[in-house]
């Protein structure tokens, strides 16, 4: 695994072992990015979630959304998982890229989260396939306070899997690469 663009790329990521860890490919995160930085109809016009406030990487495993988004410009990241291994992979990422002023990983739930007093300006949920934790986590994550009707949600999820479907939540966007669908969401203001 390494970075695939902005400041950072080129550089390689340490990826925990484990049957629940799926780290999104290259191809994908590059395809992701490239949406994010061009879809200013998503945003106010002089905003950016990818740059403006905080980025919450849910079930983070390696912690290359997260990171992928801080080599881009993201000022700030948090980094949720609930895994020793996962957490220790993040810790070390974060070490090796010199982002300690910018990043910290928590041993927590994405579907029981600690609380925030700051909303994220952006969300990454890549919870395990086949689980159906996309749903519960935004709900948990929007009763504690990380989610607002400025947060972009972005979801990994296998495309066999369900969709979601949240009354004031709107789908933004999807899309498939293979085994993999992406998609876009917020909150209705």
């Amino acid at each position: 695994m390494r970075i695939v663009g902005g400041s950072l790329r080129g550089r390689n990521l340490a990826c925990p072992a484990g049957k629940d860890v799926r780290p999104t490919l290259d191809r994908v995160r590059e395809a992701l990015f490239n949406i994010l930085s061009h879809a200013s109809r998503w945003y106010e016009e002089d905003e950016n979630p990818l740059y403006d406030g905080i980025i919450l990487d849910a079930f983070a495993g390696s912690g290359a959304l997260g990171l992928e988004a801080l080599s881009r410009g993201a000022q700030k990241a948090v980094f949720f998982d609930r895994d020793s291994k996962a957490l220790a992979a993040i810790d070390e990422n974060i070490k090796t890229l010199k982002l300690e002023d910018r990043a910290s990983a928590r041993r927590a739930d994405a579907t029981k989260p600690i609380k925030s007093s700051t909303p994220a300006s952006l969300i990454f949920l890549d919870p395990p396939y086949h689980q159906d934790l996309i749903t519960p986590s935004i709900l948990a994550l929007r009763d504690a306070g990380w989610i607002d009707d400025k947060t972009l949600i972005i979801a990994e999820r296998d495309p066999r899997d369900a969709a979601t479907d949240i009354p004031g939540i709107d789908m933004l966007d999807t899309r498939k690469y293979g085994r993999c669908q992406i998609d876009i969401m917020r909150l209705y203001s």
